[in-house]
Formats: structure tokens, C-alpha cells, sequence
């Protein structure tokens, strides 16, 4: 259980750097979801949960009157949504994840400001659908853990965790999941961001453990265009994001093994995830994130009326 957390108090770098990422969260799952029909999801719940400034199309049931006499400004009550669903996204926080590519003229965002941002607009999405949603940061041990929550002053709580987070250490999937799963009850749902770049040879086991518990499942593999073939060419020395030592070598030596290791991972995840009920999306942070996202949710979409 989590202690009540205090306000939180921003710096300005950090302030700018949270706003950029609501931003690309908003915009991103805004445009996913125009022209489709909102969720059917309406009223209040039993739970008070904040006041808003009162704008056209308010129910003006809910303005508090007390608060108009007081302050002679219109404010309306907002309720936290009761739901079935609460979501735990699960961001993998080891080392591995800050890869960037050296060649400064590429564009599109790097691993980690992919990752978050997905994190974040995947937050944005489920508020929006007055879910709960939760985010854990892991890498070897659960190292930040926001229980879920379907109040919209959640998705800054989200967006700060996400911004001041530090990625290091080494992956461990099973222990983590082990350490989780005992706090999610009900009708839940684990969703997975990570680069799969783990000795841990029990990821799938621990997916199956996950699904056994009749939890839904999402897994999101996320790799930089570098670690899917390898471009590099001379004689270079690698230094490890985690705790491996560095080593020198000429890439084009092993490339071509190095290609056909990555590309059997990902058919193994692409073949196997469905057959256990998991819903499993590889994604190349050259591809451009609405694109990628766009394609996921139209995909679940048609599944379900399948």
C-alpha cells in the first residue's frame, strides 16, 4: 500500500519537460479517437474527486451551489468513475532503455522518449475512458509503483513519475511480476513497455502465469532500428547500458547472426503470444508512434467483433 503522496513541487525544467509529453499524450490519443464514438461511460460514481471550472455543456446538476455563493464563480463537481477494469502499465526501467542512436541528424524520438511517450498516451486513453489505470517502473525490482486510480489528476502524478524516473540496472521479469500480481484483484489487465533485452529466460512462463490468473495482457516490444540489424561497421568498442562488460569487435563479422537472433525473438513473440491469449505489438521507433498505436487499436478493435 502506498502512502498518501504530498503535492508535488515542480522545477522548471521538469515542469516544461512534463507539459511536452502531455502534449504528444493528448494529441496523440485526440487524434486517434476523432470521429469515433465517446465512451459510453456516463454521470458520476459515488466517489467525490475534484472541482472544474464550469464550461457549456456541463450538467448542471453537479455545480456546487455552496461554492457559487462563496466565491461567485461557477465550479463543477467531478466524480471518480466507478469501473471493473483497473490496468497496470509496466515500464521497463532497466539501463537498456536509454539507447540513442549516435548519428545526431536522425530523427523521431529516441527509445526511452518513445517508450514514455506511449506510456503516457496509453494513461491518457484509459482516464479517458474513466478506467483506472496504475504505472509501475521496473528493472530488476519494482523501483516506482503508482497503485491504479481513474481520476483525471492522476494522468499528472503519471506524467511526473514518467519524467523523473531513472533507467538503470538489469531486467527481471518473473521477479517483478511475482512481486505485482498479488496487488491487482478483480478484472485487470497488465500492460507491458519494454525492449525484451533481458537474461531472464522466463519471460513467456511468467506471460502464461500472468494469463493463468485470468489477468489481459498487452506486451509492447520497443528497439531502436540499431539493435534490430546492427549498422555499425569498423572495429568499435561496446559499452553495456547494464552490467555487462564492454567488448570490442567488428559488427560485420556478427551481424549477420546477430540479425537472425533478434528477427527469431520477435517471430517467437509474434507466433506465440496470441496462442496464450496475449496481445503482443512489435514496435520500431522509426515507425512513428501514432502510426504504430493507430494500428494496435484498430487491430483490437476488429478482434473483438471477430
Amino acid at each position: 500500500m502506498m502512502a498518501k503522496q504530498t503535492a508535488f513541487q515542480y522545477e522548471p525544467e521538469i515542469l516544461s519537460q512534463i507539459s511536452s509529453l502531455k502534449i504528444q499524450a493528448v494529441n496523440l490519443v485526440d487524434g486517434l479517437l476523432s470521429g469515433q464514438h465517446r465512451s459510453r461511460h456516463k454521470g458520476s460514481s459515488v466517489e467525490f474527486a475534484e472541482y472544474k471550472d464550469y464550461s457549456q455543456g456541463d450538467d448542471i446538476r453537479h455545480i456546487d451551489w455552496k461554492v457559487v455563493g462563496k466565491t461567485d464563480k461557477y465550479h463543477v463537481k467531478q466524480f471518480e468513475q466507478s469501473t471493473n477494469l483497473k490496468s497496470a502499465i509496466m515500464l521497463d526501467a532497466s539501463g537498456s532503455m536509454r539507447y540513442e542512436r549516435p548519428n545526431s541528424d536522425r530523427q523521431g524520438l529516441n527509445k526511452l522518449d518513445y517508450a514514455r511517450t506511449l506510456a503516457a498516451a496509453l494513461s491518457y486513453l484509459l482516464l479517458k475512458q474513466f478506467d483506472a489505470v496504475g504505472l509501475t517502473l521496473f528493472n530488476d525490482k519494482l523501483t516506482q509503483h503508482l497503485p491504479p486510480r481513474s481520476k483525471p489528476s492522476h494522468f499528472q502524478q503519471i506524467l511526473h513519475c514518467l519524467e523523473t524516473a531513472q533507467f538503470d540496472g538489469i531486467t527481471h521479469f518473473q521477479k517483478v511480476v511475482e512481486e505485482l500480481i498479488e496487488r491487482i484483484s478483480g478484472r485487470g489487465m497488465l500492460i507491458f513497455i519494454s525492449d525484451l533485452l533481458s537474461k531472464d529466460d522466463n519471460i513467456y512462463k511468467t506471460l502464461k502465469l500472468i494469463r493463468s490468473r485470468g489477468l489481459e495482457v498487452m506486451l509492447f516490444h520497443i528497439l531502436d532500428p540499431d539493435e534490430v540489424s546492427l549498422p555499425f561497421e569498423g572495429d568499435i568498442i561496446f559499452e553495456s547500458l547494464e552490467d555487462d562488460p564492454e567488448i570490442g569487435l567488428d559488427p560485420t563479422e556478427i551481424s549477420t547472426q546477430y540479425q537472425k537472433v533478434i528477427s527469431e525473438q520477435i517471430e517467437f513473440y509474434k507466433k506465440n503470444c496470441p496462442a496464450i491469449g496475449v496481445d503482443y505489438m512489435f514496435m520500431e521507433t522509426s515507425t512513428p508512434l501514432e502510426q504504430a498505436l493507430k494500428y494496435f487499436l484498430l487491430r483490437r478493435k476488429s478482434l473483438r467483433k471477430l
